[in-house]
């Protein structure tokens, strides 16, 4: 397991986005060039996988592992 982050909603999409996936998500790896401003997270409740952003969202980081 990554790096878990909390996620806050900001907007209604982002509230709505952690009422049915939770608040707590995994920082995903990606191999994408150019590397992406924020990282792809994944939910842990759910699985579901988004990109993260920062109009939607505040986040913080949770853990290490």
């Amino acid at each position: 397991m990554g790096k878990i982050i909390t996620l806050k909603g900001l907007t209604n999409h982002g509230k709505n986005r952690i009422r049915e996936h939770g608040d707590k998500w995994e920082i995903m790896e990606t191999t994408l060039t150019p590397k992406p401003p924020l990282p792809p997270v994944k939910s842990l409740k759910t699985g579901e996988t988004r990109w993260l952003d920062e109009i939607n969202f505040e986040f913080c980081l949770e853990s290490t592992t």
